[in-house]
C-alpha cells in the first residue's frame, strides 16, 4: 500500500493558502475517487482509502498545523507498515514556478517544517515528494507571510490546473515510478 500525504494547515482560516496546495490535491484524490475523509483513531489523521493507478492507496491530511506533520503521519504509517519508500508527501515549494509540479526522491527539506517534521517522525527523508510550485513571493515579501496568504481570486483557473496536475503527477508517480513520470510530469 502507498501512503499519499497532503501537507497543510488544519482551518478555514487557511484553507485555500499556498500553504495548502498539497492538502488540496490531496482532497481532489478523495473526491475524485468517490470517498470521504475519516479519522484514524490512532494516528488522529484524516484518511480515505482510495484505488489509484490500480493499486490501493492510503491518502492522509494531519489535523495538526504543518510544522507538527509527523505526529500523526509517523504513526499511521507504523500502523500500516509504510516504509518511507511507499510514502509520498504533496506539498508547495516556493523554488519552482506558480504552476509547475516536480517529482522527486528524497534530498533536503529546503527549509519546509512539514517536511522536516515527516522525515524526523520517519527517521529518513528518503520518500517521494511531489513538489507543487507556488513561486517566490515578490519583491521583499517575507516567505511565510506569502505561503500563508490565499492565492488571489485572479489565479482560481491556474490553482485548479496545478492541483489537477498535481494529481495526475501522483497517478503517474504510482503507475509508472519516478524515472517515467518525471519524464512525463516534468514537460508540462
Amino acid at each position: 500500500m502507498k501512503l499519499v500525504v497532503g501537507l497543510g494547515n488544519p482551518g478555514s482560516k487557511y484553507e485555500r493558502t499556498r500553504h495548502n496546495i498539497g492538502a488540496m490535491v490531496a482532497d481532489h484524490l478523495v473526491t475524485t475517487a468517490g470517498e470521504r475523509w475519516k479519522v484514524h483513531k490512532r494516528s488522529g489523521a484524516m484518511v480515505a482509502p482510495i484505488t489509484l493507478a490500480g493499486q490501493s492507496v492510503l491518502v492522509a491530511r494531519a489535523r495538526t498545523y504543518m510544522n507538527t506533520t509527523g505526529r500523526e503521519i509517523g504513526p499511521l504509517a507504523k500502523f500500516y507498515s509504510i516504509g518511507p519508500s511507499d510514502l509520498i508527501a504533496l506539498h508547495d515549494e516556493l523554488d519552482i514556478d506558480f504552476g509547475a509540479v516536480r517529482l522527486k526522491l528524497g534530498g533536503g527539506e529546503g527549509g519546509h517544517n512539514g517536511l522536516r517534521s515527516i522525515s524526523q517522525a520517519l527517521g529518513s527523508r528518503d520518500y517521494y515528494r511531489v513538489r507543487l510550485g507556488i513561486g517566490r513571493p515578490p519583491g521583499r515579501q517575507d516567505p511565510a507571510d506569502f505561503v500563508l496568504k490565499p492565492f488571489p481570486s485572479s489565479a482560481r483557473d491556474d490553482v485548479e490546473l496545478l492541483i489537477q496536475h498535481g494529481a495526475d503527477a501522483t497517478e503517474a508517480l504510482i503507475s509508472s515510478g519516478l524515472e517515467a513520470a518525471q519524464n512525463v510530469v516534468h514537460t508540462w
